[in-house]
């Protein structure tokens, strides 16, 4: 790779291409070029040498920072998630697998700085954020989200707000860890599943023995998860965790169905109770194309939404939150109307959410 001086370093192959604008991920194959997506859009760099198989293992291998039994576990499952420090503390998360029998890599990068909740939304809801959950010593706060909605950068925003505000012990259980918090007013314990624990569930349990305030769950996949959440939120936890669902009202529905039907009304009794804030979010393009802005639905489980889940009548929460507004509750329409009228997004960037409805099944 003589045409940029290169050695097989990664370190050296960031320094060269990640420091370019409006970077989100990076792609590494044998037999391709780098490509890079920037603005949404893949850009491959033809103008320099194609990589090889030793070079891909060997990229592989130090991005696994030489860890030869992580390599092995690797090659053995054919993929793995984890993160990556680079030398200028820029955090990536990486996926490594095969694709026709050839290493590949993509290294998504995040961003070192935990941004503004003002930065990412509304100033109001920001706001309302901060007073109806953020101040909170109980409930559970879901983010939601489908591929490409950078639900990290938001939830880092929280966790560093409350990072700044309570004098509270932050336990974060994450696979991989992906932005790299610095105590300040709150104590901080990120764990991180295969390096500070050997599963998922090991450390849910341990966590009740942490002397938490305030948990994030990363994700919530099967029915021991959402159990362990419910039970961090109903034992005076502030709770965050993920699911991909597209809209409130799908979340929850998508929350109860991890459960045996003949248990499911207990479930929503205890969901009504515990849940405060569901939120969806989406990217798209501003208007000048040269960055994304986000687009969030956000539902407050209210007295009414509250009596709809009780009722298992989850169909008719989108209702709710359409005439609810001036509770700081918002659709997904209205939020992509607001962008519109202060000129941040185009039309084209939001047709396809503008007047739309979103399509679920419940329980």
């Amino acid at each position: 790779m003589s045409s940029l001086g290169w050695n097989i370093n990664i370190d050296q192959i960031l320094w060269q291409i990640a420091t370019k604008d409006n970077i989100s991920d990076i792609h590494l194959s044998a037999d391709e070029f780098i490509s890079l997506r920037i603005n949404w859009e893949i850009k491959k760099l033809e103008n320099n040498d194609r990589m090889n198989d030793e070079m891909m293992e060997i990229i592989v291998r130090q991005l696994m920072k030489w860890n030869a039994k992580a390599f092995e576990k690797f090659v053995a499952d054919k993929e793995a998630d984890f993160s990556y420090i680079w030398s200028d503390n820029t955090p990536y998360r990486v996926n490594a697998f095969y694709k026709l029998w050839k290493l590949w890599v993509v290294l998504r990068k995040i961003n070192s700085q935990a941004k503004q909740l003002e930065d990412v939304m509304f100033p109001e809801i920001a706001e309302n954020l901060k007073t109806k959950v953020l101040d909170k010593k109980h409930w559970l706060f879901l983010v939601t989200w489908p591929t490409w909605s950078w639900k990290s950068t938001s939830l880092v925003a929280m966790l560093e707000y409350l990072n700044e505000n309570r004098a509270d012990h932050i336990i974060t259980i994450e696979d991989p860890v992906e932005f790299v918090f610095h105590p300040k007013k709150a104590l901080i314990s990120q764990r991180e599943v295969w390096h500070d624990t050997w599963a998922f569930m090991n450390a849910l349990r341990a966590a009740m023995r942490e002397d938490p305030d305030i948990i994030l769950v990363w994700e919530i996949r099967d029915k021991e998860t959402a159990e362990a959440v419910l039970n961090l939120a109903e034992t005076w936890h502030l709770v965050f965790s993920t699911l991909h669902t597209n809209s409130a009202a799908q979340t929850i529905s998508r929350f109860i169905s991890f459960f045996p039907p003949e248990i499911q009304d207990s479930v929503a009794d205890r969901l009504w109770d515990a849940l405060i804030w569901v939120q969806s979010q989406r990217l798209v393009k501003k208007t000048d194309a040269k960055g994304r802005v986000w687009v969030y639905e956000v539902m407050i489980n209210t007295s009414a939404v509250k009596n709809n889940i009780k009722k298992r009548q989850i169909s008719q929460i989108d209702n709710i939150m359409e005439t609810w507004i001036k509770q700081w509750m918002i659709t997904l329409d209205q939020y992509a109307r607001r962008l519109l009228d202060a000129g941040m997004v185009k039309e084209e960037s939001v047709a396809w959410i503008v007047g739309a409805k979103n399509t679920w099944v419940a329980v």
